[in-house]
């Protein structure tokens, strides 16, 4: 049964960092064991969602938003063996619960496309990004 929360004990970060280090997710910053960034980045986030099978956090997400205009999708993630089965919707529904008025974006990791669109996600014409290091996902 997968169990949602939407904090972490002390003693749970650890396990955030282990699954974005199984999953690559989050900047590359699990797989750099920064407990302490990933901490910050999603104690200051406006809200964030993991889900849970037993002591192994199998999915993640969170958002920056300003509770009234914009919100932001970040470092969203679910462990390959547990995809398909419902738990990304499961968590942008939970990210996104009582903000339906707000313009949502998100930048998507190629596989995960269809996914978003499924949700109702559309590519934006004008979006931009620069990011702190080379990434596959900027066009010249």
């Amino acid at each position: 049964m997968v169990v949602i929360k939407t904090a972490l004990c002390e003693h749970e970060w650890d396990k955030l960092v282990d699954h974005y280090f199984e999953t690559g997710m989050c900047l590359g910053l699990g797989r750099e064991r920064e407990t302490e960034k990933i901490r910050r980045a999603f104690t200051n986030s406006y809200r964030f969602v993991t889900a849970w099978e037993s002591d192994i956090i199998i999915g993640a997400g969170r958002m920056i938003s300003d509770g009234e205009c914009y919100g932001w999708i970040h470092d969203m993630s679910v462990l390959a063996s547990f995809r398909k089965q419902g738990i990304g919707r499961l968590i942008v529904e939970k990210l996104l619960e009582g903000n339906e008025g707000l313009l949502v974006g998100l930048t998507s990791s190629f596989e995960a496309v269809d996914f978003y669109t499924k949700l109702g996600f559309k590519k934006h014409k004008t979006a931009m990004a620069k990011y702190p290091r080379h990434s596959d996902y900027l066009v010249d």
